[in-house]
């Protein structure tokens, strides 16, 4: 029995705190490496320990290889030499053990050291990695040009990168600081664990410590944007109809929200009610600044709000700011119109949707005219139209039974339209997230029908194909069609 590896493993198990068969693998590698030493570095070697008496086998392994693939007879052997009992394609022979006090203790102690930190960063990894989103209150132990160092717990630090500290945030050494868990990422030193103070994950964890409501779930965060030092947005929804969410958010005297800007550098935060309608949710958002309409553009994402000219300003934000937050929240872009402006935009959008109304059904200027005045601006609302509200505006019987036929078969087309297939596309291109079924039947009738083609379009041809596609659209679905080109370069 060889007690001395069983004393070795047993005092480092119990001083680190560590499993003893990760200090069992480790002597088994100290034990391979410097029987390696003493027959050749290039040679295979294992050792075994029985974790029950101490005592340890020694073995030596051949690489089957053919001829041509032979290099080194210190770790292979060719094919016709080798009887692969095993059918693993190596030999193995059992050699003499080396005596485990000739070992280097310096070298044995260093492989050792080498699990035990591994191990370490292993229970580190597996017990962050469920708590990545929280809050951590840590210490700063050093300041340097690319980030924080913050312990975190005894003897474990975790860094907070530059561009994750809030503009205008100084920090000195032993600050106490709240930073929200945001990734763990791997390094030649093993697993860091990266904090920020800029995601947007930290408002939501100090409203849920700050506000009972959120932690017990009558209250629900919905959305977060923020511009991190100057401004959060934040919807709330409550779902017990006697709670004020906004104001139990708020706090007596503004006690809760001011508790967390405080945390968060004095960043203004506005909270509102959330709503799933694009336009209420904007309605809410900007309140009290009165909103007196809303066009809702669904093709472009867009909603066009009309307000009053000295309000313009406020809603913008500085930079643009609130529009900015806003389209992060609810993934739509704006358009902020005075009455003036909101007037010419409804003008130039009924102009453009009857000049469209009448390229499809081949009208002229007059017949265009006539519909204007009469409100007809839909296919639909012509199609339903009867024949005495639709002859001051098509003279004779038979032109308003072509009109009112030729609107029906678009509108079958457009019915149809909506489940456009063409078995000859190629499926990875008809799949893609990004893409609709009118940009598909746009590609397929340019002959646009793999996906490198589409890849290696530009977003003005793109856009020259597809009419209907607006500039982002466009950029977002060729790149999402340029990812395997990525991907295959390891990017």
């Amino acid at each position: 029995m060889n007690k001395q590896i069983l004393e070795v493993v047993s005092a480092v198990s119990i001083e680190k705190d560590v499993d003893k068969e990760i200090i069992f693998e480790a002597l088994e590698e100290a034990i391979s490496s410097a029987t390696k030493k003493l027959i050749g570095e290039s040679s295979l070697v294992s050792v075994k320990i029985n974790r029950d008496t101490g005592d340890y086998e020694t073995f030596r392994e051949w690489d089957i290889v053919d001829e041509d693939e032979f290099e080194d007879e210190s770790f292979q052997i060719l094919k016709a030499n080798a009887k692969d009992k095993d059918g693993n394609g190596k030999v193995s022979k059992k050699i003499d053990n080396i005596d485990f006090g000739r070992i280097s203790a310096q070298a044995a102690k260093q492989v050792i050291i080498q699990k035990v930190r591994e191990a370490e960063r292993t229970k580190i990894t597996s017990k962050y990695e469920n708590l990545i989103g929280q809050v951590v209150l840590g210490q700063i132990k050093r300041i340097n040009k690319d980030f924080l160092l913050v312990e975190i717990e005894e003897d474990l630090n975790a860094q907070i990168p530059r561009d994750q500290i809030i503009p205008g945030e100084i920090f000195k050494l032993n600050d106490r600081v709240r930073a929200v868990i945001k990734e763990i990422i791997s390094s030649p030193r093993g697993p860091q664990i990266i904090l920020s103070r800029t995601d947007d994950r930290l408002v939501k964890e100090l409203f849920t410590q700050e506000v009972p409501e959120i932690s017990e779930g009558t209250i629900e965060i919905k959305s977060i944007a923020r511009d991190p030092g100057y401004r959060s947005k934040i919807a709330v929804k409550t779902y017990d109809g006697r709670i004020d969410p906004v104001g139990a958010c708020v706090g007596m005297r503004g006690s809760r929200v001011q508790a967390v800007s405080n945390e968060i550098g004095n960043e203004r935060i506005d909270i509102f009610i959330h709503s799933d309608n694009p336009a209420e949710f904007v309605v809410n958002c900007l309140a009290p600044v009165k909103i007196f309409s809303i066009l809702v553009d669904e093709r472009t994402s867009t909603l066009i709000l009309e307000v009053e000219e000295e309000n313009q300003a406020q809603i913008i934000g500085k930079n643009g700011q609130n529009l900015r937050l806003m389209t992060q929240m609810i993934g739509w872009s704006f358009q902020v119109l005075n009455k003036e402006q909101f007037k010419e935009y409804q003008e130039l959008n009924l102009a453009e949707k009857y000049n469209e109304l009448g390229k499809r059904l081949d009208l002229t200027e007059l017949e265009k005219e006539g519909l204007k005045n009469a409100e007809f601006e839909t296919l639909e609302k012509i199609v339903d139209a009867d024949e005495e509200s639709l002859s001051s505006i098509f003279k004779t019987k038979s032109k308003i039974t072509n009109i009112k036929d030729k609107a029906n078969e678009l509108l079958l087309q457009d019915a149809f339209s909506d489940d456009f297939n063409d078995p000859t596309m190629e499926k990875s291109l008809v799949e893609l997230s990004a893409m609709s079924n009118s940009t598909l039947r746009a590609l397929s009738e340019n002959n646009v029908k793999k996906l490198e083609e589409l890849a290696e379009m530009s977003v003005s041809e793109l856009m020259d194909i597809a009419s209907k596609i607006n500039e982002s659209d466009a950029s977002a679905l060729i790149m999402e069609a340029r990812k395997p080109w990525f991907e295959s370069r390891g990017i």
